[in-house]
């Protein structure tokens, strides 16, 4: 308990300077930038539609209706892999602050979440915009469980960016190690393909006990204006539930981690 007060405690006494950052990052981000904000929207629309027109060659696909499934799965994955990847430079690009002043360490992963929460929010603004257009029958009140949804897939952000920041203080290499592992995991999560093409090869297995499709699930499937069962609600209390502990671990270890950090980079 001690840990987890004093990892919120020291939150909410850098809470202006970790507000400050995020700001800063996003400025830097989008200065001198054409499009700025709007490659955020591009890119993921642009993959989509590249991937679903290939797919409607090969498989025989329809693009309207697969397109919107990959833009739902890429836009969550892009938020994760992008929290886990920046949690491994959280605090080396934070050197400077770390040695010349008292802020708290926690703030660090923090700031590269939240950062990356922002460009997903944009992006999840462009694909609400391009399924109207496309299936503009499938809204309804339904979509409103992406509000939850969004809550798991940024305290599974955070989870990511802690435990990657903590290890690569101790370990430099895991960088290169962790991408690795992410675009194994990309491909054995259902993102540029559905679960029911799994499940007809008798792979179901893959998805079901990957961690990944549950957080990408809980923003697609509201996103896709899915019907809310006994069972959604159910899966999506478990999931958040599940994501809650992992990021209260993460907490821990991160305070664990924080003793003497400005000696180790």
């Amino acid at each position: 308990m001690k840990y987890l007060k004093n990892y919120f405690g020291g939150i909410y006494k850098d809470r202006y300077v970790l507000r400050s950052l995020v700001k800063q990052d996003l400025q830097m981000k989008y200065n001198r930038s054409v499009l700025g904000v709007a490659w955020q929207i591009i890119t993921p629309l642009g993959l989509s539609i590249i991937i679903g027109l290939i797919y409607s060659i090969i498989y025989g696909v329809d693009p309207k209706g697969f397109i919107p499934i990959l833009f739902s799965g890429l836009n969550p994955w892009v938020f994760l892999s992008g929290s886990a990847d920046g949690g491994t430079f959280a605090y080396i690009s934070a050197e400077g602050y770390l040695k010349q002043t008292q802020v708290n360490p926690q703030i660090f992963p923090i700031r590269v979440v939240t950062v990356n929460f922002v460009n997903l929010f944009y992006s999840m603004l462009a694909y609400f915009v391009v399924f109207l257009i496309l299936s503009p029958s499938s809204f309804g009140l339904s979509m409103l469980m992406i509000i939850p949804g969004l809550l798991i897939i940024y305290l599974g952000g955070l989870t990511l960016a802690n435990m990657s920041s903590a290890i690569t203080i101790h370990l430099r290499d895991f960088q290169p190690l962790q991408s690795l592992v992410l675009q194994g995991l990309f491909y054995v999560t259902p993102i540029i393909y559905t679960t029911s093409m799994m499940d007809d090869k008798g792979f179901s297995i893959i998805y079901r006990i990957n961690p990944f499709y549950y957080l990408i699930n809980a923003v697609r499937s509201p996103a896709l204006g899915n019907d809310i069962s006994v069972a959604t609600i159910e899966e999506c209390l478990i999931v958040l539930a599940v994501t809650f502990v992992a990021f209260l671990i993460s907490a821990i270890i991160t305070m664990k981690n924080n003793h003497g950090i400005a000696m180790k980079l």
